[in-house]
């Protein structure tokens, strides 16, 4: 075993995850009561927490819609949750219906309730749920199932909306970019989100640091981080117009609401590999 080797992650009710919570917060359902007594103290501190994930699933769903816009047939998603409205390929095939997805997790929840929708709707032929985790990119890459679908020498849009913040400064998650980086072909996306206190005003980021010290209760804790901090996630990347914003200032196809208090709370970009 390598040192970029992780387990995937079992199931494990007692404890909240990333996934669950993030789908409770989309859609107001839990899925047990740990999860749901969980989301209420998050509530609490964070009153923005569910303008907030609707922002970053939004954002999801115009990079893609623009990726597919640009002729981006194939996607790589990775730490893709459990599956929710508006997921990467029912994005993508309103544009170009042959559209390849492979969605990444190293939760096995999010891969069985992925893989089980997959086969529900008889997409499994051009869309895969890889268990796999964002620390060992040259496993995601070389996976069966990434090989099947994904050409290696097409451009793609890779997608990690916001997943850097449960991968540590220990991990080293500026090499992991790097190494996922040099696999893109050149022409490629890449669109992320990140959770960042430090433009929000004083009480909301005294909010946001206070959930995020509750994620430490959680199977995934929780870093924020700073502007410049998001940016080297770009390091080799073109920015694209409008460059790093808040979530819901990336491209909006609406009016933006700028006293919203969960608007400063996620920054937002999508990067293009020349």
């Amino acid at each position: 075993m390598s040192d970029n080797d992780f387990p995937s992650r079992g199931i494990d009710a007692s404890r909240p995850s990333a996934a669950r919570m993030y789908r409770y917060y989309l859609s107001g359902q839990a899925d047990c009561d740990t999860d749901r007594k969980f989301g209420e103290r998050v509530h609490a501190a964070f009153p923005e927490i569910t303008a907030w994930a609707r922002h970053n699933r939004a954002f999801l769903g115009r990079a893609v819609d623009f990726m597919s816009g640009n002729g981006i047939e194939q996607f790589l998603d990775i730490g893709a949750g459990l599956p929710a409205p508006g997921s990467t390929h029912e994005v993508a095939r309103t544009r170009l219906p042959g559209t390849r997805v492979v969605y990444v997790d190293n939760d096995t929840e999010a891969v069985s309730f992925g893989l089980d929708l997959l086969r529900e709707t008889g997409t499994l032929d051009s869309t895969a749920f890889v268990d796999a985790d964002l620390r060992c990119p040259d496993d995601i890459f070389d996976h069966s199932e990434t090989r099947r679908l994904i050409d290696p020498d097409r451009p793609l849009g890779l997608l990690i909306v916001s997943v850097w913040p449960f991968v540590p400064d220990s991990d080293r998650p500026y090499r992991l970019m790097a190494q996922l980086r040099d696999r893109l072909p050149r022409g490629s996306y890449v669109a992320m989100s990140h959770a960042g206190p430090d433009e929000a005003p004083a009480d909301i980021a005294r909010g946001l640091t206070a959930a995020a010290e509750l994620y430490k209760e959680t199977a995934d804790p929780l870093t924020l981080r700073r502007r410049d901090d998001f940016a080297a996630f770009y390091d080799g990347f073109e920015l694209l117009d409008p460059g790093i914003v808040h979530a819901p200032e990336w491209r909006p196809t609406s009016p933006v609401e700028m006293a919203d208090p969960a608007r400063p709370c996620n920054f937002a970009a999508v990067g293009y590999k020349p």
